[in-house]
């Protein structure tokens, strides 16, 4: 029996859509592009004369519950199945039934969930403009970011709930075996009633899911018996309902007859910037169905005011209630909408999710406006989260601003700089420096381990250490450094290869199996630890009343070791001490370790530490002297500070280079009369930017030409100084001859003879400079002609000569070579290699 909230006729609905709600269907229809398969019209037309139905409360007695579409594909027979089924008298529902699955399945995909439009920006409204002038602050709406989403779309596969209620636009799948063995895909037809042949019409609008399959059971039964029945819903219809009012998109919505409440809000956009979260409406026939407070669902999925919706409901989304701002110390500052006139505190503070212990508990601020006051409509409250603020209320257009806590540490000591762990302590009374770092080994870093660990790396045995010396540094008949294969690097190039220092100071290995050469070897022979300076170390100190920092320095040394009550100062809350090391403030010489490198032809080469005050003959003094076959005139004396200075002036010059390379080329292609011209400026400016390349490859070298006596060669006392390194080579037998000559090679020394002796030997070519002759001498000075008014009448050619000095031949200037361009710009070829400290070798890397 059709259950009493449903009248159905064959002819004729009891229930009548109002004509005033069929007209803005239709005009909406209309408007918003919708075809009118989409506009809710009775079936009977405008008149309303048509059948239909209403629906009143569901079984439990709560309302439709909130569900999915569920989009099930209609089923077709089986050969057998039609076979029985036209024996029986069923030929037209079985030929309906196959005809029908493939539109219904068409239909199902087709409404398997269409992706939303694309929403409209959300906008401001005014309070949250106001909050934005007042505080600076851009503040979100909150909750209104739950509906940025894609929507709410349409799912497949869904179970239908028990309490679904069918109406017209149901599809049904009817499975009958037994007695008769037969499938039916039936629609309900506007009049709610599906055909069933041999049955005849069986009204089924207005049952429950559930209560389907007996329904249907009983009334096959009066024409079939021995049989069993399953029925199952496919594709379920679809209802078209208002959303209007304040909403972000309003207007007419078809969706499928599961929706609620909820999921066409989602599928709407929800509320604009001036639409309510906590006020929205279901209304049915001009009654209120459910009201629905957004915020609940945001807390706790709080469904219960939510509903199944009916074709023609309406959801009004009311103006936004009082909101207030809230920012500062929480992680949801936001503009949030009260639920009445004035709410508590504490129940705003629970919309951004509580009280957080970064919050201050002492301070809240409350900026109130108060509009009966027209001098001054504005006051600022203070209040606290104890029991009397948190029961406070707030109203519309309050500002609510937390706090954090404050940073300051009320027991804490920081120790910090050139320490093992760099932390804070904590502080008791009475507690003094020696407290804070009770032993010597404190003040070593971790990353000194690290740096001694890595010293150990496997190493390929069949690697013999002569192998590995030729990978490393050889020096050249000039003294100068020459380099096998890649150009020598600094002590950070090499630690680059090596490792990497992490940010804890720590080192990180790039790989193992390294191979390590003996140079290297040799180099990492040094302090690896930074030395404290135990001079000076220092206390910060803030005094509470002026506000004003206190320095205190003290003697480190004193205070650790010697426990000094000088030094050894007494600490108080929120001191910060400050370990410092010697190269974080450099130390007189004598009190740092320092190391020197001694190789070549001495009597026991290897890495010695110096003494304060240490100089060059007597640190060969304390190596046993010179060998036998030392050639003390071509010591090379390189130092560190003496490399950084001379590689500075190359990429000084290198830059100047480059600049005026583009500039005069441009200048020089712009001014181009033919297209000949141009192409030789441009072979020009190739073979320059060539050159720039070999110049930016060079390195400088750190060498110090001692200027010795060839006949009686005593080192000077130079005072040395950390990282100096010193090579004795062996005695050569050779000069150098090279640049504008047909021989470019090395001659054997003949005692007593002169330049003009090799450079015969050598022969100049006719485009020899022999103006700017160089004579590098193994000492590593230099002497040039440049300075004389006449080369030939300056002796220099009669100069002798000694074992492992070299003479450069430059090329002619007006010659106009790259080469010769780039060096015009110094004073002379003398000025350059001493600005520079490069050598013979370095020299040849230009031209070539």
């Amino acid at each position: 029996m059709t259950p009493p909230e449903f009248a159905f006729s064959a002819r004729k609905s009891a229930y009548k859509l109002p004509k005033a709600a069929i007209c803005v269907l239709i005009v909406a229809s209309l408007f918003s592009g919708l075809s009118s398969a989409q506009v809710l019209v009775p079936p009977g037309g405008a008149s309303g004369n048509a059948a239909g139905y209403s629906s009143g409360p569901s079984a439990d007695g709560t309302g439709a519950t909130s569900g999915y579409p569920s989009s099930a594909p209609s089923t077709t027979l089986s050969p057998a199945s039609m076979g029985a089924a036209r024996a029986a008298g069923l030929n037209g529902a079985a030929d309906a039934a196959g005809n029908q699955a493939g539109a219904g399945q068409a239909t199902d995909q087709a409404n398997a969930g269409t992706p939303r439009a694309k929403l409209p920006r959300l906008g401001s409204n005014q309070f949250a403009d106001f909050v934005q002038e007042t505080t600076g602050r851009t503040l979100p709406l909150y909750g209104y970011n739950l509906f940025d989403g894609n929507g709410f779309p349409a799912l497949s596969n869904v179970p239908v709930p028990a309490n679904y209620v069918l109406g017209p636009g149901d599809d049904i799948s009817i499975k009958i075996w037994g007695a008769i063995d037969v499938n039916l895909n039936l629609t309900i037809d506007r009049n709610g009633q599906v055909t069933i042949p041999k049955v005849g019409p069986v009204t089924v609008a207005g049952t429950r899911a559930d209560q389907l399959e007996a329904l249907l059971k009983t009334h096959i039964g009066r024409v079939y018996s021995n049989f069993e029945l399953s029925a199952t819903l496919g594709r379920l219809r679809s209802v078209q309902v208002f959303v209007v009012g304040q909403a972000r998109q309003p207007g007419v919505h078809t969706v499928s007859s599961l929706s609620t409440l909820i999921s066409v809000l989602f599928e709407s956009g929800g509320p604009s910037a001036t639409g309510s979260m906590r006020q929205i409406r279901l209304t049915r026939a001009g009654k209120t169905i459910s009201t629905l407070d957004l915020y609940k669902f945001i807390h706790s999925g709080d469904t219960s005011a939510d509903a199944r919706l009916l074709p023609g409901d309406v959801i009004v989304i009311p103006p936004a209630g009082p909101r207030v701002a809230l920012l500062g110390a929480l992680d949801s500052a936001a503009i949030y909408e009260l639920s009445g006139k004035e709410e508590t505190l504490a129940n705003l503070l629970s919309y951004g999710g509580g009280q957080q212990i970064l919050t201050t508990p002492h301070k809240v601020l409350v900026e109130r406006i108060n509009p009966a006051q027209d001098k001054a409509p504005r006051v600022v409250e203070e209040r606290a989260l104890n029991a009397d603020g948190l029961n406070s209320t707030v109203r519309d257009g309050d500002v609510v601003t937390l706090f954090k806590i404050s940073p300051k540490f009320d027991n804490a000591v920081t120790l910090r700089g050139n320490v093992a762990k760099p932390l804070r302590y904590a502080y008791r009374p009475g507690m003094k420096v020696s407290d804070l770092i009770p032993e010597v080994s404190a003040l070593i870093q971790e990353d000194y381990y690290s740096r001694k660990n890595i010293m150990v790396q496997y190493e390929s045995p069949r690697q013999s250490l002569t192998e590995r010396t030729a990978e490393g540094v050889n020096y050249g008949r000039d003294g100068n450094i020459v380099q096998n294969g890649a150009n020598r690097q600094s002590p950070a190039d090499r630690a680059s290869e090596e490792g990497n220092y992490g940010r804890d100071g720590n080192i990180v290995q790039n790989g193992a199996n390294k191979q390590v050469s003996a140079d290297q070897i040799i180099n990492d022979v040094k302090n690896q630890l930074n030395e404290i300076n135990w001079d000076y170390a220092s206390i910060e100190r803030l005094d509470a009343k002026e506000l004003r920092t206190t320095l205190i320095p003290f003697n480190l040394g004193k205070a650790i070791k010697d426990k000094d009550p000088a030094n050894d100062i007494p600490l108080q809350a929120g001191d910060v001490v400050t370990i410092f090391s010697v190269n974080d403030l450099p130390v007189p010489a004598e009190k740092r370790s320092q190391f020197v490198r001694v190789s070549g032809e001495v009597m026991v080469p290897g890495i010695y530490q110096i003494q304060p005050g240490e100089t060059l003959p007597g640190l060969i003094q304390r190596v046993g002297g010179f060998s036998q076959n030392a050639f003390v005139y071509g010591t090379v004396f390189a130092r560190e500070s003496t490399r950084v200075q001379q590689q500075d002036n190359i990429n000084k010059s290198m830059r100047r280079m480059e600049s005026d390379i583009n500039a005069q080329t441009a200048s020089a292609l712009q001014n181009a009369s033919s297209a000949d011209k141009a192409t030789t400026l441009q072979a020009q400016l190739t073979n320059q930017k060539s050159l720039l390349s070999r110049l930016q490859s060079l390195r400088a070298n750190g060498r110090i030409a001692l200027e010795l006596d060839p006949d009686n060669p005593v080192p000077p006392a130079i005072a040395l100084e950390d990282g100096d390194q010193i090579f004795v080579p062996h005695r050569p037998s050779f000069v150098g001859v090279f640049g504008e000559v047909f021989a470019e090679s090395s001659f054997i020394y003949k005692p007593g003879s002169t330049v003009s002796h090799y450079i015969d030997k050598a022969g100049l070519t006719r485009d020899a400079d022999t103006d700017n002759l160089l004579l590098i001498r193994a000492d590593g000075s230099v002497e040039g002609s440049a300075r004389r008014s006449s080369f030939w009448s300056s002796g220099v050619l009669n100069k002798k000569l000694n074992p492992g000095d070299s003479i450069f031949v430059p090329g002619l200037i007006d010659r106009r070579t790259t080469y010769t361009q780039f060096m015009e710009g110094a004073k002379d070829w003398t000025t350059l290699l001493y600005q520079f400290g490069l050598g013979a070798a370095a020299l040849q890397t230009i031209r070539n």
